[in-house]
């Protein structure tokens, strides 16, 4: 057995320390593409021995698998040295970076020190299926064109997770310390696109009330930086989704139909693997079956979202300056583990996804109304506290997204209908959604005698509209 720790040995008393020697096998792989980890020695090289119970090396390898990534196979042996058992566990891999707990680290010697973003930037720069050389591109924008509130709250974010170990003292040298200025004073293109006030980028929204999209309900475009287009399709999903009410012990909790954890990862992963260029943009609509998320940048050929989720392939960047600069504020938790977690989130929620070279996109099939309680479904409302209005009598009014959840599943198709803007008659509602003439007339007469709608114009020429 070797006599002392080094760049690719390392010494654990016992198992105690089991977190403390994956980190290891971690760093030991980012500098070596192999390591050797000994439980039962002394940091000294003094042999202690290593109590071995029925499932010691079973939680060693679950360890290893679970909290190393991307996944390795792990050699464990056990071993008898100056009369004492030890455990040897020697690992090898070719895929770095490793993560040990979401975190990057690096051997120097005998030490695991965290990776800085430029280390982890190089990792990936080195790959050859790097797109990223337009990162590095002058975007011809100087330091007027960062947003600095949005830059001092990031640097913040990052140092109170830890992944960040510098205080922000002026725009140009925090960006500098993040390798998005070229020169003294000008933006590359990722430090424009990430922190720019010049609203760089185009996200397109909308929502349908049928699958075959003909017309659309509600259609916006929004402009921003990479974070507000996050928080902006984040906020746009959340609002437009559905969601139920459950009693969970004394307490009533709203649920949405679809995780929106899940939901923010696969967005996460759209703005840090897309294509940026002028004809292309990243879009997301909503129909009654579905929550549809698109980006133009698709996966590497060969490689599916199975395969990184199964841990079958590691780390493929297409962006590595904007990938690590959401890594060091953890919008992103570890690289390649994004489809992992969505799948395990998504264990009671259907989705598909299509990869080609146009681009990558993801759906989430939403819960369908006959599976939920109709009388507990509703949307939610920024607003609501301060969206009330005050009738002639004096009397509070409640919005209609405040009262939207007495509706049953017809009366909210055809109130979705009539929001859309479309002028059909009874005969021709009744028609698209399946239902008698008689269904709908007492569905629209709820939906009058509840201020959800009104008739504008003349029982023979007009139309109904939304209140």
């Amino acid at each position: 057995m070797e006599k002392r720790e080094s760049d690719t040995i390392e010494f654990k008393k016992s198992t105690s320390e089991l977190k403390e020697g994956v980190i290891s096998l971690a760093s030991m792989l980012n500098k070596n593409g192999w390591g050797i980890l000994y439980f039962g020695v002394k940091n000294d090289g003094t042999v202690v021995g290593q109590q071995i119970g029925k499932y010691t090396t079973s939680d060693i390898s679950k360890a290893i698998k679970m909290y190393l990534k991307p996944r390795v196979s792990p050699d464990i042996k056990l071993l008898t040295e100056d009369n004492k058992e030890i455990i040897k566990i020697t690992v090898r891999g070719e895929d770095s970076p490793y993560s040990a707990y979401d975190r990057y680290y690096i051997r120097s010697d005998d030490e695991d020190l965290i990776m800085t973003a430029q280390q982890l930037e190089i990792f990936f720069i080195d790959k050859n299926y790097d797109y990223s050389k337009w990162e590095n591109g002058d975007s011809g924008a100087g330091l007027d064109a960062v947003d600095e509130e949005l830059l001092i709250r990031y640097i913040q974010k990052g140092n109170d997770c830890g992944r960040i170990s510098f205080v922000y003292k002026d725009a140009a040298s925090a960006l500098r310390r993040l390798k998005l200025l070229n020169g003294e004073e000008r933006l590359n293109n990722a430090g424009y696109y990430l922190f720019s006030n010049q609203k760089p980028l185009l996200l397109k929204l909308a929502t349908y009330p049928t699958d075959e999209r003909i017309s659309f309900s509600d259609m916006k475009q929004f402009r921003g930086n990479i974070f507000e287009c996050i928080d902006e399709a984040v906020k746009y999903v959340t609002n437009n989704i559905r969601w139920s009410a459950k009693i969970v012990g004394m307490e009533r909790k709203e649920v949405p139909e679809i995780p929106l954890e899940a939901f923010r990862e696969i967005i996460l992963n759209s703005f840090a693997h897309m294509r940026v260029n002028d004809v292309s943009s990243n879009e997301i609509y909503i129909t009654p079956s579905r929550v549809h998320i698109y980006n133009p940048g698709s996966l590497v050929p060969g490689t599916s979202p199975e395969m990184f989720a199964n841990r079958e392939q590691g780390s493929m960047i297409r962006n590595p300056l904007i990938a690590t600069v959401l890594y060091c504020d953890r919008s992103i938790d570890a690289f390649g583990t994004g489809f992992e977690r969505v799948f395990k989130m998504c264990k009671s929620t259907e989705y598909r996804y299509l990869n080609n070279q146009f681009g990558f996109a993801f759906e989430f099939l939403r819960t369908s109304f006959d599976s939920c309680d109709e009388s507990k479904i509703g949307l939610i409302n920024d607003n609501e506290s301060i969206n009330e209005s005050i009738s002639e009598n004096g009397s509070i009014i409640k919005p209609i997204s405040d009262s939207i959840n007495t509706l049953t599943k017809n009366e909210r198709r055809i109130f979705d209908i009539i929001k859309s803007g479309r002028k059909l008659t009874r005969d021709e509602i009744a028609l698209e959604i399946g239902k008698s003439k008689s269904t709908v007339q007492r569905c629209i007469k709820k939906l009058l005698e509840g201020g959800f709608i009104k008739r504008v114009g003349s029982n023979k020429s007009g139309y109904w509209a939304v209140m």
